[in-house]
């Protein structure tokens, strides 16, 4: 018995197979690498059982024309289609996650409701965009609805869709999809139209919240009958705490008659929606305020080794007794107390920026990409149409515009280059965004320090060139230099420019409090329009791996009985490496360690 044939291991130099991912009706399915664009894809084939013959090759290179119309977030895009020796493949996004029958067979109980809900509503949206194009999905079931590691759905393998107005290729008397998902028009072999996917989606969230299918049985012949003729065991009976509302939406949806079901994915997912708003207002209670959590610096000054120890008794100090706290200690306390204080604020704004470079990635860049993508796979198919062709490239351009847009955006709000490659390649992808966007010449004078500084002395100087280039449109600059200086142990940090308008400081007030709080010396020279901070250089500290973990946890507010146990260490031990740490950083207390331990950016701020 001879294997069967397997698809070349690189497709037209540029897709790599990686790994077998499964084969359907139509095809199999690799996940591979993208060689040009660095990122992974799913290619799918052609199955070898269907080589012979034009019929199938011209639904497979119709399916891609098909798909590719579709761009949506639920939905899972083609970004290729191609032959390479005899293959004929479509190339996909890769989806990491699973589906929802791999999650559905690890589960031991019915899905939660709310999630569920959740699902269907953006299940629902797909179809609803899909049908509006004109194409119906003929396969809803588990293994196509998948779930991203970030929560998001995604309706897959549209390789059974076809147009409305178009006839299928496909044996009349063929049974394709899966039994126990389709609607009993499809089963009958009747005319087929949205809501025969409706019926299929109704099933799947029965399945969910049942936590088996509607209809069972052991023989094919067994499950049809009962697919055509039986009612479901209504819902409610076997999950009691399903709300009345969404019981309802999902019996609509798996009625026997298509007449009897919504008239489109729109009308069930308004229909959804009323019953979610339902469930929501019926599940209001009374509860607490909740409490904003202490910050890990709050929690390390609580626990502080600084802090003093009330005596059991008290006497009244005579003249020549020193006060319990020296004027240093004091002075210490407040710069701690301060630096508290404004921890929490600066750690939100960043995460607030975070939170929406990843709305941005995922909204706007991604959905982006994806539609210059089909839009190259669109204009292959348009053959000598030249007006077409102009129109797809024009519309092209306008979208690589906005998406260079969205992208300076993202790596304002999340400097990467920041993160990965230090102030110098920030600044000067900074810059160079600064001259194409506004017209600025940006000079950059850096020196190469021996060390990186501190990541969030980085970030506080990139932050404040962020808010100098926004200031200074208000004053008519045509140029500014950026210089850092070193000077033994001390570094400086100098921003100016030419316009002949004075720069109004309190522009900048939000990054002066924050590098004041670094340790940063703030001036600024009126006349020559000057802004510069100067800033020790803190010698390079070498840590072991166990000091490392130690200070991460007192930066966390454990205690040392809690950083015992968390590493499996006596609290001896812990007090050991604390003293080892103290004198290494130079510092009398956890607090100051802590402190040190986020300047340096030892510990992950969230």
């Amino acid at each position: 018995m001879t294997n069967p044939p397997s698809p070349p291991p690189v497709i037209r130099e540029r897709y790599q197979l990686v790994a077998w991912l499964g084969e359907g009706g139509m095809g199999v399915v690799y996940k591979a690498h993208d060689l040009m664009l660095d990122r992974d894809v799913a290619v799918k084939f052609l199955s070898p059982k269907y080589f012979s013959g034009a019929e199938a090759a011209a639904r497979f290179i119709r399916e891609a024309r098909l798909v590719a119309r579709l761009l949506h977030p639920n939905i899972m895009s083609i970004f290729d289609v191609g032959e390479d020796q005899g293959w004929q493949y479509l190339v996909f996004e890769y989806i990491p996650g699973n589906d929802l029958h791999a999650l559905m067979s690890t589960r031991t109980e019915p899905w939660p409701a709310a999630e569920a809900l959740l699902i269907l509503k953006s299940a629902l949206e797909a179809l609803a965009y899909a049908h509006g194009q004109g194409v119906i999905h003929r396969d809803i079931k588990p293994e196509n609805i998948m779930l991203t590691p970030q929560g998001q759905v995604k309706v897959t393998d549209f390789g059974l869709a076809f147009a409305n107005e178009e006839v299928r290729l496909t044996q009349t008397e063929a049974m394709v999809g899966t039994i126990l998902y389709m609607s009993p028009e499809m089963i009958q072999s009747k005319e087929i139209d949205p809501r025969a996917d409706l019926y299929s989606l109704g099933v799947v969230l029965y399945e969910m919240l049942a936590g088996e299918a509607p209809f069972a049985g052991e023989q094919v012949a067994q499950i049809i009958s009962k697919v055509i003729y039986t009612s479901p065991i209504p819902l409610h009976v076997r999950r009691p705490d399903i709300p009345p509302a969404l019981d309802s939406v999902i019996a609509r949806l798996m009625m026997k008659e298509p007449d009897q079901r919504y008239a489109s994915a729109q009308e069930a997912l308004s229909a959804l929606m009323g019953a979610s708003s339902d469930e929501t207002q019926n599940s209001i209670v009374d509860v607490a305020p909740l409490k904003a959590p202490a910050s890990s610096l709050v929690k390390s000054i609580v626990r502080s080794s600084a802090a003093m120890r009330r005596p059991e008794t008290i006497e009244p100090p005579s003249d020549n007794e020193k006060p319990l706290l020296s004027l240093d200690a004091d002075s210490e306390q407040r710069t701690l107390l301060l630096y508290a204080s404004t921890e929490d604020v600066i750690a939100a704004l960043e995460s607030d920026r975070r939170r929406m470079a990843g709305l941005l990635k995922n909204d706007v860049i991604e959905p982006l990409n994806l539609l210059l993508s089909q839009a190259s796979t669109y204009e292959k198919t348009l053959g000598a149409n030249q007006m077409a062709k102009i129109a797809v490239s024009v519309l092209s351009t306008l979208a690589r515009q906005v998406l260079q847009q969205v992208r300076d955006l993202d790596e304002n709000l999340q400097p990467r280059a920041l993160e990965t490659m230090g102030l110098e390649a920030a600044l000067e992808n900074l810059a160079g965004q600064i001259r194409r966007t506004r017209g600025l010449q940006v000079n950059l004078e850096l020196v190469r320090l021996p060390e990186r500084l501190a990541a969030r002395m980085e970030l506080a100087l990139f932050r404040l060139c962020q808010d100098y280039f926004d200031a200074i449109q208000t004053i008519g600059a045509t140029r500014v230099n950026i210089r850092l200086k070193r000077q033994d142990e001390t570094a400086e940090f100098e921003l100016t420019n030419d316009a002949r308008a004075i720069l109004d400081e309190r522009t900048l007030t939000s990054a002066r409090e924050w590098l004041d709080q670094l340790g940063g010396a703030w001036s600024a020279d009126s006349k020559s329009n000057c802004v510069s901070i100067r800033f020790g250089l803190a010698k390079p500290v070498e840590l072991t791996p166990r000091e490392l973990d130690v200070i991460r946890l007192v930066a966390k507010g454990l205690s040392n009985k809690e950083i015992g146990q968390s590493l499996s260490i006596s609290p001896r031990t812990v007090n050991f490496h604390l003293d080892h740490l103290f004198a290494k950083l130079g510092v009398r207390s956890r607090t100051e360690a802590a402190i040190l331990a986020l300047r340096q950016g030892w510990v992950e701020r969230k």
